[in-house]
């Protein structure tokens, strides 16, 4: 059901929007599409489905460590100890982490965007709280983001309990950056923190999805989410840049098709991307 209605629904809106021959994806979709000056997106699918969020929430964290910055409870240079139930392995930054060790919040929110550490995303978290890092997604009006667990706690994962976010929260959320980058009114936080979640953005290390489908030569701040049967991208194209668009894509898809999903996904990218300059 959920491939037939992806066919029948995305496939034909990328397919009026003068993308390649129809294909079909793998799973499930939801993509939210819409450029900086619009009143509305120019592309949905499925766009507030709740979905695993996998590591892109880690942006709802990086909004709230911004905003204790702006309030002064917090700032980029003070360092948080790191707890042995904080600790993943194979975490890019601090995965040999000791117990008891500190980090800077600017070193652990830089591993965390741009490396999705998961060991940095739990330390944050932690230090924001999970209610607090909601109380921002609902600020937001980001209604179908939840942080409820841990980074690579798939126990809790195997017992229902998941991190979810849907395509339109997402959207939202980038719109919001850019803006408050621009200073823009009704932003996330500061033009000043905006313009460094931006800059994080930027920095970011996994380019195999949206970076990857766009063929044009254009800075991109995205970040992306991995889970088994998950993959999730957003970012701001062009940002700073004289027509930027913020996108979008969840997904998930059986396990075993990673690499079709991976080439659909990149197909969307530069379809969109044709569109967004139309």
């Amino acid at each position: 059901m959920e491939r037939r209605t992806f066919v029948g629904g995305a496939v034909a809106a990328l397919a009026a929007l003068g993308a390649a021959p129809a294909w079909s994806f793998p799973g499930t979709l939801a993509v939210f599409a819409q450029r900086l000056q619009d009143a509305a997106p120019f592309l949905v699918h499925n766009a507030r489905m709740a979905l695993p969020a996998a590591s892109v929430i880690k942006l709802v964290i990086l909004a709230g460590v911004a905003r204790d910055i702006d309030a002064g409870t917090l700032s980029w240079s003070d360092r948080l100890s790191i707890s042995a139930r904080e600790i993943v392995g194979a975490s890019e930054s601090f995965g040999n982490a000791r117990p008891g060790s500190r980090a800077s919040v600017r070193g652990l929110a830089r591993a965390m965007v741009t490396q999705s550490d998961n060991t940095a995303a739990n330390v944050l978290a932690d230090r924001l709280s999970f209610a607090r890092v909601n109380a921002v997604a609902a600020s937001l009006g980001l209604s179908q983001t939840r942080l409820r667990r841990h980074f690579m706690d798939f126990a809790a994962r195997a017992r229902g309990i998941d991190n979810t976010t849907s395509a339109a929260d997402m959207g939202a959320l980038l719109l919001a950056i850019e803006r408050g980058a621009r200073g823009i009114p009704g932003a996330v936080a500061s033009e000043a923190r905006c313009r460094t979640m931006v800059e994080i953005m930027l920095g970011q290390e996994d380019k195999d999805t949206i970076p990857d489908g766009i063929e044009r030569r254009v800075p991109i701040a995205n970040k992306t989410g991995v889970l088994p049967g998950v993959r999730n991208d957003v970012a701001i194209v062009d940002p700073f840049g004289a027509r930027p668009y913020v996108v979008a894509f969840l997904s998930k898809f059986p396990q075993g098709f990673e690499l079709k999903a991976y080439a659909d996904l990149r197909a969307y990218a530069g379809s969109v991307d044709r569109r967004a300059r139309s």
